[in-house]
């Protein structure tokens, strides 16, 4: 499967368009979305809007994803969110103008490379980003785990040496 990120949501086009492949999809209606605010799950729909959400490249071509999501009311009294956006797991983010596996392959070249090298790069890829996106990028991957060391001491490796001495 090219898109695995799309099952949870009804793909209506596939189109390529001036070099960029346009995928027009929407969620699906009657599933329930959890509110941010208290966790209340929800299907009464308040209104649809539009998010326009870049994604990793296919073949050196961009992918520009147009979903439909809908806002929902939150039904719980407790809640202080009247209403809330759907987010669509693997696929949208809050605010998030790209799709996670985008923001990933942003953040691992961030990495290796220099921001302003894998801007250039992202342009025969595919993709378009700034080198203060892929700072951004960078710092907000996790700390790598760090494995304390097993043993602290100095050791000689000269034999006839007692272990731990300093030489003279």
């Amino acid at each position: 499967m090219v898109f695995p990120h799309l099952v949870t949501v009804l793909v209506e086009h596939v189109v390529v368009e001036s070099c960029v492949l346009r995928i027009t999809a929407s969620t699906k209606d009657g599933t329930a979305a959890v509110c941010p605010g208290c966790g209340e799950s929800s299907k009464r729909v308040h209104s649809r809007y539009g998010r326009r959400i870049a994604d990793a490249p296919v073949g050196a071509r961009p992918v520009l994803i147009e979903l439909s999501v809908r806002r929902l009311f939150c039904d719980s009294s407790g809640c202080a969110r009247v209403t809330f956006a759907e987010q669509v797991d693997g696929l949208t983010s809050r605010y998030g103008p790209r799709t996670p596996v985008l923001q990933r392959v942003i953040g691992a070249l961030g990495v290796v490379l220099a921001a302003r090298a894998v801007a250039r790069l992202g342009l025969l890829l595919g993709f378009a980003v700034s080198r203060m996106t892929v700072l951004r990028a960078v710092m907000a991957l996790p700390e790598p785990a760090w494995t304390g060391p097993r043993v602290l001491g100095w050791t000689s490796s000269r034999p006839g040496r007692a272990a731990g001495t300093a030489p003279s």
